[in-house]
């Protein structure tokens, strides 16, 4: 790094900087790095204090997930005078640096500091798909993470008490839980969930008018890749009466439990065995044991067998004391593609009312309008084959929620499922 005044040698610059105090910045991690840079500079005699100008290209970025602060994989490798002197340092160094940012951050209730690394979609040691979308690549750099687990461990109510869990407020005070080590978190669904909401673009089957009649709160929505509550808890938010969701990792089913119980809704957890039918349970006690109050019913494992599922469920809750809520909405949020679920999801919508698919997909920016007449046609060829159905089948809407990758963009299409009479 360069000295701080060129005209000074190393000694009388640590000099000079024990007589000026630190000057504070407004972001706490370039004041954190700072304040490091000059008591390591003080101790050690090869490495000048920083300028103002190599304080001022220090990283900026970060995420706060109280209480957690996150740090984006690039934190440590620019600009190259930052890099250089990083790569330099020992354990101990490294150590007393994260607790220097940490410290920056205390006043924001940050005990904790990891580095992220972007969610693969296989597994780079094992080159199987990463179903799970665990955050293989987080960090932990300081704090108690708990214990690590190995990634083919079910986790029980033991792990969930010892692991490190964090939490966000979006969108009118929606809070979200998740365990960072094992559960991914992502941003960029916050215009989606706005969608949901009303707060963004069009999204139709929410109001009296597109439900042609029916409230809010006479519907449900299944949401078959749940997560930890990124998309059913903006249904629940809107006030639809329930939510029927599928998830496969034990740790967002525990993370959107919990997000539950800080929201102030019920959720009743079933588990399914390893091909998706139910496990130790029965129908008839899922429907005895359901009330008004368990927002969320969320099946802990595959898909696959989910129009089965609900086919079997709905008629025990259409007795007079258990009214069924029509399903006006599916919600398919896998990404590279949710192909897999149309078909269920054309079976699960309401057979009287229909309603509506979100289909997530990662699509070349060139090829979004063709993507959509794809989905339609497909849609068409799957609905033909439902015995007793005409269907009209269109996409009302396109939504371009982020970029996903340089020329790829995640979208969802909402397909209006018309159930002619």
């Amino acid at each position: 790094m360069e000295p701080l005044d060129a005209k000074h040698n190393g000694k009388r610059s640590s000099e000079r900087s024990k007589k000026r105090p630190l000057k504070e910045t407004s972001n706490p991690l370039i004041d954190g790095i700072s304040r490091f840079l000059r008591s390591h500079a003080e101790g050690t005699s090869h490495h000048p204090v920083p300028d103002t100008a190599v304080i001022a290209a220090l990283p900026k970025r970060y995420t706060i997930y109280k209480p957690l602060l996150l740090l984006p994989a690039s934190v440590f490798t620019s600009p190259p005078a930052w890099a250089q002197l990083y790569a330099s340092l020992d354990d101990t160094e490294r150590q007393r640096l994260y607790e220097s940012m940490a410290s920056s951050f205390r006043p924001l209730g940050i005990t904790h500091v990891a580095l992220n690394a972007p969610i693969e979609l296989t597994n780079s040691n094992t080159g199987i798909e990463n179903r799970m979308r665990s955050p293989v690549g987080l960090v932990p750099l300081y704090g108690d993470f708990g214990p690590i687990l190995a990634p083919a461990k079910e986790p029980d109510s033991n792990d969930f008490t010892e692991a490190f869990w964090v939490q966000t407020v979006q969108n009118g005070g929606i809070v979200q839980c998740w365990a960072p080590l094992y559960t991914m978190f992502s941003r960029g669904n916050v215009t989606e969930k706005a969608r949901v909401l009303g707060l963004g673009n069009r999204f139709d089957g929410l109001d009296a008018s597109s439900l042609g009649g029916q409230d809010v709160g006479e519907i449900s929505v299944v949401d078959l890749y749940a997560g930890i509550g990124y998309f059913s808890f903006s249904y629940l938010k809107r006030g639809v009466k329930r939510v029927w969701g599928w998830e496969l990792n034990g740790w967002s089913v525990e993370g959107l439990r919990r997000g539950c119980l800080k929201n102030g809704w019920g959720c009743k957890v079933i588990p399914l065995d390893e091909v998706g039918a139910l496990r130790d349970v029965t129908y008839e006690a899922i429907v005895d044991e359901l009330t008004d109050d368990d927002r969320i019913v969320l099946f802990h494992g595959d898909n696959r067998l989910a129009a089965e599922i609900m086919a079997n469920i709905q008629p025990l809750l259409q007795r007079e004391h258990h009214p069924w809520a029509p399903v006006r909405h599916v919600n398919l949020g896998l990404l590279p593609s949710s192909q897999p679920t149309w078909d269920s999801s054309l079976k699960l919508l309401d057979r009287e009312y229909g309603g509506w698919t979100h289909v997530h997909e990662n699509v070349d920016i060139t090829e979004i309008d063709v993507k959509k007449e794809d989905i339609v046609a497909e849609y068409k060829r799957l609905g033909s084959s439902l015995s007793g159905q005409v269907l009209d089948i269109t996409c009302d809407h396109i939504e371009k929620v982020k970029t996903y990758a340089p020329g790829v963009m995640h979208c969802v299409y909402d397909i209006h499922v018309h159930v002619d009479p």
